[in-house]
């Protein structure tokens, strides 16, 4: 069977976060590594900033690395909020002391050597998916590609369940939210800028409707507003 395959059937079978992580861990050693972490940070106008965290790594090195702040200091995590490229971990003698004592620390938690690689589905939302070993990895050229490749596509594949199984208990309103057809109609063109009476036009309804199903919207996801309706909606990939 295809790896990507093997990847997605695999993680689109689980129906909560605990499957989900036990299915990423599977995959994980696999590719000859022992834990794997990820971390899911959302930052969009109009709402609540969110963070999500599906971690196989040591309790005591989560704790850690929060109390520490070390989110401030992880060259891996910087490098990855603002490219796209896979990052083999690596200590560099010029970087402040306080990045070493990083580094140091996480070795000590048998998080030695490791593979990190980021997902941009949109502005704002931006997913980190890496694997870690206590042994360093020492693979080089074709091996090491197959490698790389193998953790983009899982880390897709994963982004795509996390948003499947998790996205709605942390964007929507508890209960969650079922747009009907019509509703997505309204709010998408209302997101390409239309006014109610011009949806009204392209649809064949009147004005009035336009707004009523915008303002069902607006309530069924917790919005204050319809730009923040929008966003919510585009964050969910319900339009």
């Amino acid at each position: 069977m295809p790896v990507l395959i093997q990847m997605f059937r695999e993680l689109e079978a689980a129906q909560s976060s605990a499957e989900l992580s036990c299915a990423v861990e599977r995959l994980t050693r696999q590719m000859g590594f022992e834990r794997f972490v990820y971390a899911l940070t959302i930052r969009t106008p109009s709402i609540k900033p969110q963070e999500y965290l599906l971690s196989g790594y040591p309790p005591e090195w989560i704790k850690r690395y929060v109390a520490g702040n070390y989110f401030a200091i992880d060259p891996v995590v910087r490098q990855a909020q603002s490219s796209t490229l896979p990052i083999l971990w690596s200590e560099d003698a010029s970087q402040p002391r306080a990045v070493g004592d990083f580094w140091e620390e996480a070795r000590s938690f048998g998080l030695a050597a490791g593979l990190s690689v980021s997902v941009h589905e949109q502005p704002g939302i931006t997913g980190i998916f890496s694997v870690s070993r206590d042994k360093a990895i020492d693979l080089e050229g074709q091996d090491l590609a197959a490698l790389i490749g193998r953790a983009q596509m899982l880390s897709s594949v994963l982004h795509h369940a996390v948003f499947r199984i998790d996205m709605p208990k942390l964007l929507l309103p508890e209960g969650g939210a079922l747009l009907t057809i019509r509703e997505r109609e309204c709010l998408k063109w209302a997101a390409e800028g239309k006014t109610a009476w011009e949806t009204g036009q392209i649809l064949g309804i009147a004005e009035r409707t336009a707004v009523f199903h915008v303002n069902n919207v607006i309530q069924k996801l917790g919005a204050t507003n319809k730009t923040q309706a929008i966003v919510r909606a585009l964050a969910l990939n319900m339009i």
